[in-house]
């Protein structure tokens, strides 16, 4: 696996005055109220990774290789029974477009990545859900939110999550996608403009082999699909 070496401590070091903006917290509720997303779309998200998964092979990363096949609703249930919250519309979406990779990410040779956190089984969801709990669970403050939301992607300790709850965030976003790493804080409005983010920084021309962007071209894309994210203001 050729990755950027320990690149989201790099990049929460250069981007941690502006996450400061995007986290929780009654000050910052009111910069999302203007901000209006499409209702989820199931088809759409399987065409959006579809384009992912092609962008990835276009640049000779053929995540494809380790992609475990799609799953039947039935089968998603079935394998998560040990998730206490509900299985929403993204997250067995997700699943039945495929089952995510079964190995971490330092294991595969072409992780299918979501900027830093790659695609995880169901199995290894449960795994990361566990080492979650035990970690940022422990915070009464947050214990509520994370214990009902899922880890579909995962990396050294980090992970993007969906609430499948109540979230501790603006109410206008109804199922963000959510780092959880040296905070918690909203990363994409939905799991949709996450796909379309990325999809637009693995097209780049820039985007090399150790998945790296230069700083300002990833962030321009970002706000693009997630308009204002990371913006404080007082």
């Amino acid at each position: 696996m050729r990755r950027r070496d320990f690149i989201k401590l790099g990049s929460m070091a250069i981007f941690s005055p502006l996450f400061v903006g995007c986290g929780k917290g009654d000050q910052m509720s009111e910069k999302y109220h203007e901000i209006n997303m499409p209702e989820f779309s199931h088809s759409r998200l399987h065409s959006q990774l579809d384009r992912l998964l092609a962008a990835y092979e276009d640049k000779g990363m053929n995540v494809s290789d380790t992609l475990l096949p799609a799953l039947s609703e039935k089968e998603i249930r079935d394998q998560c029974t040990w998730f206490p919250g509900e299985l929403t519309q993204e997250i067995i979406s997700l699943y039945s477009w495929r089952g995510g990779q079964q190995n971490d990410a330092w294991e595969t040779k072409h992780p299918f990545w979501f900027r830093d956190n790659s695609f995880s089984s169901l199995a290894r969801a449960q795994t990361e859900y566990q080492s979650m709990m035990n970690s940022y669970g422990k915070n009464p403050e947050d214990h509520e939110m994370l214990k009902y939301s899922f880890p579909f992607a995962s990396f050294n300790g980090g992970w993007y999550v969906l609430p499948t709850r109540k979230h501790d965030f603006n109410p206008s976003l109804k199922s963000p996608v959510i780092s959880v790493l040296q905070g918690i804080d909203v990363y994409y409005y939905t799991i949709e403009s996450m796909v379309n983010t990325c999809i637009d920084w693995v097209s780049r021309p820039e985007f090399d082999s150790d998945y790296t962007l230069p700083e300002d071209i990833e962030m321009q894309i970002w706000k693009k699909h997630n308009p204002r994210i990371f913006e404080y203001e007082t």
